[in-house]
């Protein structure tokens, strides 16, 4: 509530002129106090609970002395008490965060609370605190709680600062009997539907790039509600039970409150670093927080070691919520009514599944395997005591390798890995929940070191764990049929997949060699082979697993980098995968891993590039004619058709086979129609720009006639209006006039500039590449007008290191320029502008942009239109190349 323009009635500074300097230097103090202990590197909570220690002085002197003024004006408000809720009823606050009050009172609507709380709340107010406060009775309190979950919440921290603490007594008291201990369920469910809505604003996963550390999984506020529920259903705090309490166990409580303290440190640094409240844990927050807690570069980065670190935690929180309001449902400890013995050790109970003896695991370590076996099988839920039963064995080193070393356990992992239909547990992932227990680390201990690792590099957006999982199961939906409507292609493949296993522990698989080095490909085949002989699988399919890990990238690098339509790659490719079953296998693997490694990876055109390329070599495989040729001859005859004008029927026949495969039929014609247009008009530029909303891109078409050093000039008008590049097609076409017309097509980041409009930015961007190519405006001119981004706008993320390969063998005909850096505007301009400048002509490229890292490549010709076969010419190319390069980034780095 923001303060009244009029004042308060109640003024505190006509007893004290200088009050709100006072209050000023009171908090100044502390907060560098404050400040001081957390860089010493006292305790998180210490300093959240030394803070709100602060603000109560603060607060009780300010109240007593309105209370005072209406004393000694006999004037009696009644029963007041001052109290606080949220974090610092809980007694805990960040060094900047806000704080929350409600005068607990008889009547609100006296005039004389309303006084004395605007006492307390201006000079808050003047002195700059983010105060949030209510005025509220018991009865009140109570009625709003009983249908808004966050005010009941708040009744379990509220505690009194100042004044008549007897009624924040009653309110408690009262919130009890009306709320939680008469129907403690509904509550607990009531909050677990708000924890969700939450986590979906906040990001459903704990493991983003950047999570919010107090309302994301696995945040604050999970430990917050993980109390909360242990209030409501026990009476007490979690923080507070002792060892064997049905909410925690000792060790529990140990392993949260250090998750607990993690968070609260992180939580201080960030408010510091920003000098407000911050909670969003951003790229150069994490490189500085990681210094700061004495994280060191060693074979990971200190960054990475990190956030390895907070990511342990945070699941452990979010684990560890769960695992609380699971108890929280369980009926109270009794003799469970007719229990019903489904097999060896498990019971069904009142609809879920239960271990008849925890102890048995302990002789029986498969008895975990079998349990979810039955969850499968009977579509029940496993208890909370028996999935704390089987994490607790996890934790066992002896166990777990008795676990590994039964071959029947090893079969029944494989099984459970390749169950394709949902089960009933979160997100209906059978090994999410096994990943979660610690079981697959059990099975597979190569895991353990990819646990909450995170690569520090703004394209993976989850853990390479959790990405390993996700991957799994984004194969179980293809083969499903659920992704039907969005990866209609790939659904098709895989529903002709025969041998599941292997196909599911290569996904499994497909990054365990990340935490041993930068080759990780060729070192997880290594480990993969080991792992399947482990897990029993027959030779065959063991040499299938480990040939699907070793190559798990090639087949995106040669759709994202290579001409697929050039005859040469098809051949590489097809001796490459030598079989339809490794091709197949292969391409399924590539859709999983690139889908499920952040949002946006699989877009349309990447898609598209993976399926044609699929097609090519499987026609090859089978020893088939030009399938892709034929296709594109396909195609011609039906626009033909379609199209009576013959200006676009010259089109048609005029564009190479590569173009029809990569574009559906609306957009051939309207490509058609621009250059139909163009000529019409007169113009030497055509231009297009259409919204992609699902992928937050535009799609940007230029017909113009060709010329050495075009892309290059287009590129240099894009930069102009700080348009990112994400991705490029370039066509040429002979005209039956004389000459070349290029179709060039851009896929672009949104940005402000589109905020004018599509067809308005369309149009200015025609004018200035007309004007360029007129020699009415120079690069330099260009580049000039380039506007640079506020600085608040100039966010930092982790750097990419720059390299360049130029490979004059793979291709017969063209020369390859291979270009791997940190993605900036004017980054392909800069490229495509030093290979003009040094005599080369870009044949073919394919731009193309991972999060903030670019893998460009170029097919190119030298001056005499030949490939560069010299050995020193190809080092000479890719030196300039580096050079222009490193100080373009430099240039770059220096601006931000």
């Amino acid at each position: 509530m923001q303060a009244h323009l009029s004042g308060p009635q109640l003024d505190l500074r006509r007893l004290n002129p200088e009050l709100d300097k006072v209050c000023q230097e009171y908090l100044e103090r502390y907060q560098g106090l404050l400040q001081e202990s957390v860089e010493r590197g006292l305790t998180g909570v210490s300093v959240a609970r030394r803070h709100a220690q602060v603000l109560d002085g603060l607060l009780s002197s300010l109240y007593a002395a309105a209370r005072a003024v209406l004393v000694k004006r006999n004037a009696m408000p009644g029963r007041l008490c001052l109290s606080a809720t949220g974090g610092y009823g809980r007694g805990l606050l960040g060094v900047h965060s806000d704080v929350d009050l409600l005068f607990v009172c008889d009547d609100p609507d006296n005039p004389l609370v309303q006084e004395i709380a605007e006492g307390v709340l201006y000079p808050l107010w003047d002195s700059g605190m983010e105060v949030g406060h209510a005025v509220r009775s018991v009865d009140d309190t109570l009625r709003l709680a009983e249908e808004d979950i966050r005010t009941a919440t708040t009744l379990l921290d509220v505690r009194p600062v100042a004044g008549d603490a007897a009624l924040v007594t009653e309110l408690v008291r009262e919130s009890r009997s009306r709320i939680f201990d008469g129907d403690w369920i509904s509550f607990v469910e009531a909050l677990e539907y708000d924890t969700r809505q939450r986590h979906e604003r906040f990001g459903d996963s704990h493991y983003l790039l950047e999570p919010h550390i107090k309302m994301g999984r696995g945040g604050l506020r999970d430990v917050e509600a993980a109390r909360w529920i242990a209030s409501a259903r026990w009476g007490v705090l979690a923080g507070k039970q002792e060892y064997g309490s049905e909410a925690l166990s000792a060790r529990e409580l140990a392993a949260l409150a250090n998750a607990e303290e993690l968070l609260w440190r992180i939580r201080h640094f960030l408010h510091l670093r920003a000098g407000r409240k911050q909670d969003r844990l951003s790229f150069e927050d994490q490189e500085e927080i990681a210094s700061q807690l004495g994280f060191v570069d060693g074979v990971t980065l200190a960054v990475e070691q990190f956030m390895q670190a907070y990511y342990r935690h945070a699941g452990l929180v979010a684990q560890t919520m769960e695992r609380v309001a699971d108890r929280a449902r369980q009926a109270p400890a009794s003799a469970p009514s007719d229990p019903q013995e489904l097999q060896a050790g498990i019971v069904s109970v009142e609809g879920v599944l239960r271990l008849r003896d925890a102890a048995l695991l302990e002789s029986d370590p498969e008895l975990a395997l079998r349990l979810y076996e039955e969850v499968i099988r009977s579509g029940k839920r496993p208890c909370a005591s028996a999935r704390d039963a089987i994490a607790r064995a996890c934790e066992d080193e002896s166990w777990c390798e008795r676990l590994r070393q039964s071959p029947s356990a090893a079969k029944r992992f494989l099984g459970l890995l390749s169950h394709v239909d949902d089960a009933p547990v979160r997100r209906g992932s059978v090994l999410g929940e096994l990943q979660e227990l610690g079981v697959m680390v059990a099975m597979i201990p190569e895991f353990g070191p990819l646990t909450g690792r995170v690569q520090h590099d703004v394209y993976h957006i989850y853990t390479v764990d959790v990405h390993s999982v996700a991957a799994v199961d984004r194969l179980r939906q293809l083969l499903r049929g659920d992704l039907a409507s969005e990866q209609a292609f790939a659904t098709h493949v895989a529903l002709e997949a025969s041998q599941l296993v292997p196909l599911f522990l290569a996904v499994l698989l497909h990054d365990v060699g990340k935490s041993r080095g930068r080759d990780h490909s060729r070192t997880g085949a290594l480990m993969a082979r080991h792992i399947g002989e482990r897990l029993g699988l027959s030779e065959i399919d063991n040499e299938h697993v480990v040939w699907l890990v070793r190559e798990h990238l090639s087949l995106y690098h040669w759709a994202m980098r290579r001409d697929i339509h050039d005859p040469e790659t098809v051949v590489e490719v097809t001796r490459q995968v030598e079989t339809l079953e490794r091709l197949r296998d292969l391409y399924l693997l590539t859709v999983v891993d690139l889908s499920t490694t952040n949002p946006t990876a699989m877009s349309s055109w990447k898609s598209r590039m993976l399926q044609e390329l699929y097609l090519s070599v499987a026609a090859s495989l089978e020893g088939r004619d030009d399938v892709l040729g034929s296709r594109a001859a396909l195609m011609r005859r039906e626009l033909s058709e379609r199209s009576g004008a013959e200006a676009l029927k010259r089109f048609f026949e005029s564009m190479p086979d590569r173009y029809f495969v990569a574009h559906d039929a609306d957009s051939i014609v309207m490509h058609a129609q621009l250059s139909a247009a163009r000529h019409a008009k007169g113009r030497n530029v055509e231009v297009h720009l259409e919204e992609r909303k699902e992928e937050e891109s535009f799609d940007l078409v230029f017909v113009v006639d060709d010329r050495p050093g075009l892309l290059s000039d287009l590129a240099a008008v894009l930069t102009a209006y700080r348009l990112e590049v994400r991705s490029a097609q370039i066509y040429t076409r002979r005209l039956s006039s004389g000459g070349d017309e290029a179709i060039d097509i851009f896929s672009v980041r949104a940005a402000d500039n589109f905020r004018a409009g599509a067809t308005q930015l369309a149009e200015k961007l025609r004018s200035d590449v007309e004007a360029l190519l007129a020699g009415q405006i120079t690069h330099s001119q260009l580049a000039s007008r380039r506007p640079r981004p506020p600085s608040w706008a100039r966010k930092k993320v982790p750097e990419v290191r720059t390299e360049v390969t130029v490979d004059s063998e793979t291709s017969p005909t063209y020369t390859l320029v291979d270009v791997f850096t940190h993605d900036r505007p004017g980054l392909l301009y800069t490229i495509a502008r030093c290979l003009y400048e040094e005599g080369f002509t870009i044949a073919f490229s394919k731009v193309n942009t991972e999060g903030f890292r670019v893998a460009d490549a170029f097919y190119v010709l030298d001056a005499k239109g030949a490939k560069v076969s010299d050995a020193e010419a190809v080092e000479a190319l890719r030196t300039t190349l580096l050079q222009r390069l490193d100080a373009f980034q430099e240039q770059a780095r220096r601006e931000d």
